[in-house]
């Protein structure tokens, strides 16, 4: 496979310090895929700044502008004090949207077959006018709204597997059809944000296109597939989307500090072969995954590694 690795050095310079989100991730997953021989079989992008008229597709000037400011002025966070900034901050975010829409635009075009973007500052927490939960600009949102307005695509599926629901990315898109957006996540009454209750299921023209899917804190491998094969391919299938987003957050691994769940390398790896093929019956094989959570370094590493195995090499 023609696989996309979007990354930059301006992402390590998105400086947190100490918080739980910080550029040792991206060093442990580079480390990883280099020591496996993997980075070599992918096609190396290092991305572009998003422009500010890309990100007013969803976001407001006011919100950009806060975070060039806060950036420069070493205000060292956004918002709330989830959101630490540094001076490369607002950079960083630039790279992170131009970089994903890059991704979209290519497998869209099929000079790639697929991609990944391992970028950050992540995104689908932020919501039109906030940074929230590490978030500033929500990356993919920004890609199904380009794929959606500029390139033609009318059933955009965007599959959240991060543990922590997307309250951002429902938001931007609850109320549409054309964009589908489905979360498997920890039960919000015991898991930031506190959203994705199974009752959000969008409104007006887009109800039935938001699917929440909370799992008890605790769930395994063997449980959790289960409930993605019962309650949530199904709804795939029947959507067929004709192109495939992924959210690709791993903090749902069992070592991870941040939330509850009990799964392994196995789910992500599982997770990822059914939405490639998903891609490749609907879509022309049309998939682009983008780095979301994921705070244990081994943990992030290992399903990194096993989530663009499948991509890249099918198995």
């Amino acid at each position: 496979m023609n696989t996309g690795f979007y990354t930059n050095p301006i992402y390590l310079r998105h400086d947190t310090g100490a918080h739980p989100e910080n550029a040792n991730r991206l060093r442990a997953i580079h480390e990883k895929l280099e020591s496996e021989g993997l980075l070599e079989k992918f096609k190396l992008q290092s991305g572009r700044p998003a422009t500010s008229q890309e990100i007013k597709m969803l976001h407001t000037e006011k919100l950009i502008s806060a975070l060039e400011s806060a950036s420069e002025s070493g205000a060292g966070m956004l918002h709330t004090p989830d959101c630490v900034i540094s001076a490369q901050t607002f950079n960083a975010a630039l790279y992170a949207v131009g970089s994903v829409l890059d991704g979209a635009l290519e497998v869209a075009e099929r000079r790639l077959d697929n991609a990944f973007c391992a970028v950050r500052p992540p995104g689908h927490h932020a919501e039109y006018d906030a940074a929230m939960g590490f978030c500033f600009f929500n990356n993919i949102a920004l890609a199904a709204e380009f794929l959606t307005r500029e390139m033609g695509f009318q059933r955009v599926l965007i599959f959240d597997f991060d543990v922590h629901h997307g309250n951002g990315t429902q938001h931007f898109f609850e109320r549409r059809a054309d964009i589908f957006y489905v979360s498997m996540h920890q039960d919000p009454l015991t898991c930031f944000p506190g959203t994705g209750f199974s009752h959000e299921r969008g409104s007006g023209v887009g109800t039935g296109f938001t699917l929440n899917v909370p799992v008890p804190p605790g769930m395994e491998d063997e449980e959790y597939l289960q409930t993605y094969y019962a309650q949530v391919q199904p709804k795939l299938i029947e959507y067929n989307p004709d192109f495939v987003l992924v959210s690709a957050g791993f903090d749902a691994h069992r070592d991870d500090p941040l939330a509850s769940l009990n799964l392994t390398e196995r789910t992500f790896r599982e997770l990822t072969k059914e939405l490639k093929l998903l891609a490749e019956q609907s879509a022309g094989g049309r998939m682009v995954s983008i780095l979301e959570g994921g705070y244990d370094l081994n943990a992030l590493s290992s399903s990194v590694h096993e989530h663009l195995m499948i991509l890249q090499v099918g198995s």
